[in-house]
């Protein structure tokens, strides 16, 4: 079992890793507009439906924000 241990953690570090590495939808969002896929309005709109969805997540689980 003690043998297993390293191997366990090292998953678990990797995956941390690569998660922290991931870009957020805002930051996915951002390059989008910046690349001219979507239009202004789009971009507002979407930055609003973002927040409000931040906004429902941290008050259903605010131990996590």
């Amino acid at each position: 079992m003690m043998c297993m241990m390293p191997h366990m953690m090292s998953e678990h570090q990797d995956m941390h890793t690569r998660t922290a590495q991931e870009p957020s939808p805002l930051d996915i969002l951002k390059k989008r507009y910046a690349l001219g896929e979507v239009t202004r309005e789009q971009f507002e709109k979407m930055v609003r439906v973002l927040n409000s969805a931040d906004a429902v997540s941290a008050h259903t689980h605010p131990e996590t924000h």
